[in-house]
């Protein structure tokens, strides 16, 4: 039997990963579907989690079916129901390459290591600055974090020092995977992406140049039909547009900066 496809975006939290999975879920072989690491989730199916679809998550007929038939795999080890997971949505889809997100280091090791599926890497790398600022901004928004003080400056701290690591983790399966993987960077994919997706169109056999071409343009992304995690406005709006969003280089402290570029070059695990 042949082995599921699986595209695995890999990258920081705040990283542009969702924007990434979403614009290789433009393509018709393959579907994106957000984060499936511990698939059924905990709270993936709750209440308030809409599918692209429309739908509350918990009653979307596509992912009802898949949990349906996954039912009787998913209290195997980890390694066992992973090639089950895939090889059920890529066969209900009818799309051969499933699109899988990864911000933790382990779980993507996990899948390296399966040999139950044909793992392909895409290592989507952002600028320092503007990853942490990404998320120093979501949580300075939400009350999580106070304007100044210690407190935000040791998250900026442990941001960079992930960022920095997650980098180098990711990298290693690169070369582990060889002609499989490949390196794009953020920045390029959104004021690039015809020309950024090249590489990854040779990775995985399939053309993307009408997807760059569209995108650049300016036309927004065609709705997704069942992305299940990620950025809540590229699942639940429409007309959304690529943009870069570049507002660390005006709005981000100096200071913060700086302890980001210290930060991320200090030794060992974050």
């Amino acid at each position: 039997m042949q082995k599921p496809k699986v595209v695995l975006v890999a990258g920081s939290a705040h990283g542009g990963t969702t924007i990434a999975n979403t614009i290789l879920g433009q393509h018709r072989e393959i579907l994106a579907t957000g984060k499936l690491r511990g698939f059924p989730h905990g709270t993936v199916f709750s209440e308030e989690n809409i599918c692209s679809c429309g739908e509350k998550a918990g009653d979307c007929p596509f992912w009802s079916q898949v949990r349906s038939r996954f039912q009787p795999y998913q209290d195997l080890p980890e390694q066992q129901r992973i090639p089950h997971l895939f090889e059920i949505i890529s066969e209900i889809s009818g799309r051969p390459f499933v699109g899988d997100v990864a911000h933790n280091v382990e779980y993507a090791r996990t899948l390296l290591e399966n040999q139950g599926i044909d793992l392909y890497l895409v290592h989507l790398v952002r600028n320092g600055p503007g990853v942490v600022w990404s998320r120093i901004r979501k949580d300075l928004r939400i009350g999580r974090l106070q304007p100044g003080g210690l407190e935000r400056r040791l998250r900026v701290v442990r941001v960079s020092r992930r960022w920095s690591w997650h980098r180098r983790q990711f990298a290693r399966m690169e070369k582990r995977l060889g002609d499989k993987a490949v390196r794009i960077s953020y920045e390029d994919l959104c004021r690039s992406p015809r020309d950024t997706l090249r590489p990854v169109a040779r990775c995985l056999g399939l053309n993307f140049d009408a997807i760059g071409e569209r995108l650049g343009a300016g036309e927004p992304f065609e709705p997704l039909p069942h992305l299940l995690r990620g950025n809540a406005v590229l699942r639940t709006k429409k007309d959304v547009v690529l943009r870069y969003d570049a507002s660390y280089l005006d709005q981000m402290p100096l200071l913060d900066r700086i302890t980001v570029q210290v930060a991320s070059r200090l030794p060992g695990f974050f």
